[in-house]
């Protein structure tokens, strides 16, 4: 790892490439999880899409993301029928993957509700090695 890590010193010695970038990639599913919930939200499109966007961009200024892809599940027709017509962002709407790069790894991290499970997951998709 190259010496722009500054973080690096403060984690344990023993903890490799790949384990921390399991954890960053974790930082950010839980960040945006926990950040934007209860956000309030329409079924307008363009509300969506700028919100999706902002959570994207706002992701990838933390360390050692290298993409992100944010969908949320926001069903129904998009037009807002009274001031009254929004509700909050829940867990379930959201549609999440997060490409992680630490030193010789990079992981993806996903986030999305499992119908079968009634339950937002978060979990590793894929682990590679970048050498």
């Amino acid at each position: 790892m190259s010496a722009e890590d500054s973080a690096r010193k403060f984690f344990n010695k023993k903890m490799t490439d790949r384990e921390r970038a399991i954890f960053e990639g974790a930082v950010g599913l839980s960040s945006i999880y926990h950040q934007f919930i209860g956000t309030p939200i329409s079924r307008d499109k363009d509300a969506i899409e700028a919100l999706e966007e902002a959570i994207r961009r706002s992701t990838l200024l933390q360390p050692y993301k290298k993409d992100v892809k944010v969908k949320l599940n926001i069903t129904g027709d998009y037009s807002k029928k009274d001031a009254y017509d929004y509700r909050s962002l829940e867990g379930r709407d959201f549609d999440v993957t997060i490409v992680t790069e630490y030193g010789d790894s990079r992981v993806t991290s996903c986030m999305r509700y499992i119908p079968e499970m009634k339950y937002v997951l978060m979990y590793v998709e894929k682990i590679e090695d970048t050498v």
